[in-house]
């Protein structure tokens, strides 16, 4: 297995500090065993760029790990061949080489967003393992102190649009697209400086020393410190995002796929339902309680970056909550002692106590499943057997997990041994989550969703042609592809997001290219099924393999 990166840094429009990124860039992924190509100046060309990020996926074998950065300046554009056809994005995001002032055939030096994601496609093809990290402006959707310097391009008023349109339509027929697996690449891990529509910020000091892009500066240390190996993707996001917004406020980084895997790697570690723990004014909070249920009593343990979650720093009980925010009570640790980065892993949480019917009542082993059943913060069993989110039915020498209208969720019977109970305990916990997630509603005052975000929904039929679904439930089968689309009707930017409740429970987000959220801007449309070339294939509903499908769900 060989860890390969492609450091890119483009030095244009003013920029400093971006030869320095790639330089300690380098020497972090280094230090991690990764064999670091560097492209700068005369290689960070269009078609440098594009020559070695091909040769890195020419190279890359199924059990390597793949690292592509860039620093250096991003770019957004209105896209005025947009008007009128739905298939072109109504903005352009693309990164700036060090040839971008160069029009003297009339060539658009830029790379297009498009085209950085089918690159990745192409990349993810050859190994699961892939990390793009982007330090530029507008860098989501695309695979402060006196002296930040923004790190966006506006010398691109005479814009070519003769080529752009050219290169749109070759990205659409490109046979690339057909890898193309919708919103976001599933197995790419993106760290992005900001969102779409913000400014990244290049930092004339920084702890590393001189000029560095303020993503950059706090990302490294992090790469460089003892736990790195140890760290989520989420859980290095909390480290680097409040670091970076210390400093620039308006500057929010984010990350875009498999977020439970490890650092530069695809192994992975439940974190569902595990938040991270902000210190303000001596005390230790949880930001989103109305969002994630939470309630006076819940109990957390609370771990160290990297930490293991068996040898917590401390216990912390929910004693109050404000608002959007949960206070936690520490039992022995204050919390101003508490290290950057800590997470709280729930023990006992009001979200997840969903009723669950364990039957018969008076079968021998109903106790040692209801014991199992005690270790979860998730569900609590009850005495009856409606209005309950599952049953768990003793069924010979096992137990079958039944949905709330009784239907099964596996097609065979699960061992009542410690791995079966364990795996009993996860599907409850992902049904118990699913019905927190259905039953959501706005908030009240001025936490109340407004409505003026159209949102509408079709089945892509054979023929090419669409099918209105109606907003109260159609029927739908597994092939079935369905598009939805929304609008932003406000005079203010919205940010939408758009989550899938599975048969089985799972929820996934759908739009993973901007987590936290889609910035639409006011009169802005955006449309979930549409592929990073441009086609409509809409998103394909499929059945899941464990659960049986001789009914209806």
């Amino acid at each position: 297995m060989a860890r390969r990166a492609l450091v890119i840094g483009s030095q244009t429009g003013g920029l400093r500090g971006v030869h320095s990124d790639v330089e300690v860039v380098a020497d972090a992924l280094t230090s991690l065993g990764f064999t670091a190509t560097t492209a700068i100046e005369a290689d960070a060309t269009r078609a440098g760029i594009l020559e070695r990020y091909r040769g890195l996926v020419e190279d890359t074998r199924s059990d390597d790990a793949a690292v592509v950065y860039y620093s250096g300046h991003g770019g957004r554009q209105r896209n005025a061949l947009a008007t009128g056809d739905a298939s072109l994005p109504p903005w352009l995001h693309f990164i700036l080489p060090t040839d971008i002032d160069d029009r003297s055939d009339g060539t658009f030096r830029g790379v297009l967003a498009q085209e950085l994601s089918l690159l990745q496609l192409e990349l993810t093809e050859k190994s699961a393992n892939v990390t793009t990290i982007l330090d530029c402006c507008h860098s989501a959707r695309m695979s402060r102190d006196a002296g930040a310097l923004p790190k966006a391009d506006d010398r691109l008023a005479a814009f070519p649009w003769a080529d752009v349109e050219r290169r749109l339509a070759a990205l659409g027929a490109d046979p690339r697209a057909d890898l193309s697996v919708g919103d976001d690449n599933p197995l790419a891990v993106r760290v992005v400086a900001c969102s779409p529509d913000e400014s990244a910020y290049e930092l004339g000091t920084t702890t590393l020393g001189g000029p560095h892009g303020a993503l950059t500066s706090n990302l490294v240390p992090v790469l460089k410190s003892e736990h790195a190996a140890s760290l989520t993707w989420r859980g290095l996001l909390d480290l680097v995002r409040p670091a970076v917004m210390d400093v620039v406020p308006m500057q929010r980084p984010e990350l875009e796929g498999p977020l439970d895997r490890l650092v530069f790697s695809i192994e992975t570690r439940d974190e569902t339902g595990v938040l991270p723990v902000v210190v303000h004014d001596g005390a230790a909070l949880l930001a989103g309680a109305a969002l994630f249920g939470m309630a006076v009593g819940d109990r957390y343990a609370v771990v160290a970056p990297g930490g293991d979650v068996d040898r917590p720093l401390d216990t912390a009980v929910v004693d109050r909550i404000a608002g959007d925010r949960a206070r936690l009570r520490l039992a022995t640790v204050a919390a101003d002692a508490l290290p950057a980065g800590c997470s709280a892993h729930p023990l006992e949480v009001a979200l997840g106590a969903r009723p669950v019917a364990v039957v018969p009542v008076g079968h021998p082993s109903r106790s040692e499943v209801v014991d199992a059943l005690r270790t979860s913060p998730h569900v609590r069993v009850v005495d009856r057997t409606t209005d309950v989110v599952a049953r768990v039915r003793l069924d010979g020498g096992g137990v079958r997990l039944l949905d709330a209208a009784g239907e099964p969720l596996h097609g065979s019977a699960t061992s009542l041994d410690p791995p079966g109970l364990a795996r009993l305990t996860d599907d409850l916990q992902k049904l118990a989550r699913a019905t927190h997630v259905r039953e959501l509603a706005s908030g009240a005052g001025p936490s109340a969703l407004p409505d003026d975000v159209g949102v509408s929904y079709a089945r892509l039929l054979a023929d090419g042609s669409e099918a209105e679904l109606a907003r109260s439930g159609e029927h739908l089968f597994a092939g079935d592809r369905v598009v939805v689309r929304f609008r932003n009707g406000a005079a203010d930017k919205r940010f939408v997001s758009v989550l899938d409740v599975g048969v089985s429970g799972g929820v996934s987000l759908l739009t993973a290219s901007e987590p936290d959220g889609l910035t639409l801007e006011p009169g802005e449309g955006y449309e979930l099924g549409r592929d990073v070339a441009g086609v409509l294939d809409g998103i394909e509903l499929y059945w899941p393999p464990a659960v049986p499908a001789d009914a209806p769900r």
